[in-house]
């Protein structure tokens, strides 16, 4: 049991540095104006994140299978040198999370301001392509006087 919770706590810690780099290079790639680049690594990072999950419920199954409920009673029962290092494992397992919610959270309001950038921008372009005055040609090549104000119906009595 004990190598089983350990080498769980050591892939998670492991899995999160790798999620923070992974991370990082996102930010890279949208800071660099890549986003075929980032949409790649998106469903790496997405993958990621399934296996860490799939990796916390399987330690917490086993956990439950050998009678404790979390990891805590686990810890509880060993030495103080072996709880030291499942400890150890455990903190740079949080770090690792923590520091992924905040780049997460960092790359996620850089892609919003991209994206409002983006719409503000074109929609500055198709207001420069649009016709000023609203006197036009239609699609058909005729010539529309259109009026200011807005009309239900238009025509002779």
């Amino acid at each position: 049991m004990r190598q089983i919770t350990l080498g769980s706590l050591v892939r998670q810690a492991r899995g999160t540095e790798l999620l923070c780099q992974l991370l990082r290079e996102e930010h890279a790639l949208l800071r660099a104006g890549q986003p075929d680049a980032v949409a790649g690594l998106e469903m790496s990072i997405q993958e990621l994140i399934r296996q860490l999950v799939r990796e916390r419920e399987s330690l917490a199954d086993a956990l439950q299978r050998a009678g404790f409920g979390k990891l805590g009673p686990f810890l509880e029962g060993l030495g103080e040198a072996e709880r030291r290092v499942f400890e150890t494992w455990r903190a740079k397992t949080i770090a690792g999370e923590q520091e992924s919610a905040r780049q997460a959270t960092v790359n996620a309001d850089l892609a919003m301001a991209l994206w409002k950038q983006s719409g503000a921008l074109l929609s500055h372009f198709q207001n420069q392509v649009a016709p000023k005055e609203r006197n036009t040609y239609t699609a058909k090549g005729t010539w529309r006087d259109r009026t200011a104000t807005a009309t239900l119906v238009r025509g002779r009595f």
